[in-house]
């Protein structure tokens, strides 16, 4: 039960804590990942400004940016780590192979789920979805450092002495 109650969403919260510092890390470091970040946010930024200015209660303006950001922090770095916990957790998939793996695949598959539509992936999308599947397998490792790793030995039952026969 304590489990469940302390030792999971701790192992969660420090796993996704890990993987956005990796992907913060992946982002100031790896080219391709600064050019997309750096745009993105140089662009997202300029546009709240602009409609910050251009809006008479600048509140609600302000309050759909975090609300977006925060969404999309959620389905990159957290939905992933919480879904295959999820999944390992009922099914008693405890392996660092299944963690890494389900994590990385899951966090790098996001974009292309969402994207809705089959067309071949140019280059950087490629690299971002590798980036993307790192960030994930680094939750994965994380958490399956913290809960443990493997299944909790089980004691055989032991056989009572017999008294003198």
């Amino acid at each position: 039960m304590i489990r469940w109650l302390i030792l999971i969403p701790f192992a969660l919260l420090i796993a996704i804590g890990a993987s956005g510092t990796f992907f913060l890390i992946a982002s100031i470091v790896d080219p391709v990942m600064r050019l997309l970040t750096g745009d993105t946010l140089f662009m997202g930024f300029w546009s709240l400004i602009d409609a910050v200015f251009a809006a008479d209660d600048p509140g609600p303006v302000v309050a759909d940016a975090f609300l977006t950001v925060g969404r999309i922090m959620f389905t990159l770095l957290i939905f992933p780590p919480l879904l295959v916990a999820i999944v390992s957790e009922v099914l008693g998939m405890r392996s660092l192979l299944w963690h890494t793996l389900a994590t990385g695949m899951l966090t790098a598959a996001v974009p292309w789920i969402l994207r809705g539509q089959a067309r071949i992936a140019t280059a950087e999308e490629l690299h971002i979805s590798f980036v993307l599947g790192l960030t994930g397998a680094v939750a994965g490792l994380v958490y399956w450092a913290i809960i443990g790793g493997r299944e909790p030995r089980r004691r055989e039952p032991t056989e009572p002495m017999s008294s003198g026969s």
